[in-house]
């Protein structure tokens, strides 16, 4: 049975895509962002770097498309309105890709589609009118667990149609892809049946984020540890300052580096920033591989988040991580091996754990190559094999 990936943007979408293809079960990739090499034609480079950033996918570029005006009205949103105005303009591109979407599906188009959530509902009403498998791609934990757990940004209202275009999807679903054993117990609490919900744990570039062999550490007076990921409460960077100035305490030379773009918790940053942290914005991938290798823990203390990228990302940087048991990376963890799990939430847990790994360098750095190794399985090859594996199961069973 062949399969199309629609998103309206990338995340892990085109690893998707690539492992279908790989497996001979692609039947199209549909995606906000433009996905292959000759799409650059159509897009000035010097916008291309600053609004799109993606690398091209080796994908046949027929089976590709993608719809300019959805990062064009995402950017719009972010440069030029109020975060409240730009969260209603991110769903309306959202939601307006979806339309796109189900518009062109014929009743050939594919045997089963894999649809982003808030991107899926009138794409799967058109897909099960043609008899298609429907497959949502649920990046985030079930918004029930989210409510509960931190509640939410958005305004209100806008929150209110979120979850029921997430419901009305989830009804309409064959299947639900979730990326971690703790995201996929969030559908189950919030009721959805055991066998239509599914892991598939996500992957990392390993050999982008690998230290070359001569590479070491920086050097540097004392402890260096990174937070990388939105300067928001829901990851937990006001716990993680609140550690950090009693470690400083104890180690005036130890830094913190803040990776990531802006979110609700960006105020507590400064200017100026507090003493020992240093904010770096949104960095490459490159950039940020370079910085996980240069430092000695990385610490994501988030109080709910369905996965973690940066967490085998900084393993396979050799780089031990410090993690919350709310993030759904943190099954990747092995205590005093690769890093160590705290419970979310709890800031005397987060600083004695930060503190111990403050004044233990030398166990840290014993740790790389445990953390190197824990990486290996992680590659993005791993990740296709068992979704193209669990897709191949799950529509033979229908198809």
């Amino acid at each position: 049975m062949k399969v199309l990936v629609t998103h309206p943007g990338r995340q892990h979408s085109h690893q998707a895509a690539l492992a279908l293809e790989k497996a001979g079960m692609l039947a199209g990739y549909w995606a906000g962002v433009p996905a292959v090499e000759r799409h650059r034609r159509w897009v000035p480079d010097r916008l291309w770097r600053r609004f799109v950033r993606y690398a091209p996918v080796p994908l046949p570029a027929p089976r590709v498309r993608w719809v300019p005006w959805v990062p064009a009205l995402r950017r719009l949103g972010d440069m030029a309105l109020p975060s409240r105005l730009a969260a209603w303009t991110d769903f309306l591109a959202c939601r307006l890709f979806d339309r796109w979407a189900a518009a062109r599906l014929r009743p050939r188009t594919a045997g089963a589609v894999v649809a982003c959530e808030i991107s899926a509902l009138a794409t799967f009403r058109k897909a099960r009118r043609l008899g298609m498998v429907t497959v949502l791609d649920a990046a985030a934990t079930h918004h029930c667990t989210q409510d509960r757990l931190h509640g939410f940004a958005e305004p209100a209202a806008l929150h209110r149609r979120i979850t029921a275009v997430k419901d009305a999807e989830i009804a309409l679903a064959d299947h639900v892809l979730t990326v971690s054993d703790l995201a996929r117990r969030s559908y189950l609490e919030a009721g959805v049946p055991p066998e239509r919900v599914h892991r598939v744990t996500l992957g990392v570039d390993v050999d982008l984020f690998a230290s070359p062999a001569e590479e070491r550490a920086e050097a540097t007076a004392g402890t260096t540890f990174v937070f990388a990921g939105a300067a928001s409460r829901i990851k937990g960077l006001d716990l993680l300052l609140e550690a950090f100035a009693r470690v400083r305490d104890a180690e005036p030379g130890a830094r913190l580096l803040v990776i990531g773009p802006a979110g609700d918790a960006s105020s507590l940053l400064g200017p100026p920033a507090p003493t020992g942290v240093t904010v770096l914005g949104t960095l490459s991938q490159a950039d940020l591989a370079a910085r996980l290798r240069a430092a000695d823990c990385l610490v994501l203390p988030s109080r709910n988040e369905s996965f973690g990228m940066v967490v085998p990302e900084a393993l396979a940087a050799g780089l031990p991580v410090l993690v919350s048991d709310r993030a759904g990376a943190a099954a990747l963890i092995q205590d005093d091996q690769n890093g160590w799990v705290v419970p979310a939430g709890d800031a005397g847990a987060l600083t004695r754990r930060m503190l111990h790994a403050a004044g233990s360098r030398e166990e840290l750095r014993r740790m790389r190559e445990a953390c190197r190794r824990s990486a290996a399985a992680c590659g993005w090859p791993a990740y296709g094999d068992r979704l193209s594996s669990l897709l191949r199961t799950l529509l033979g069973d229908q198809g």
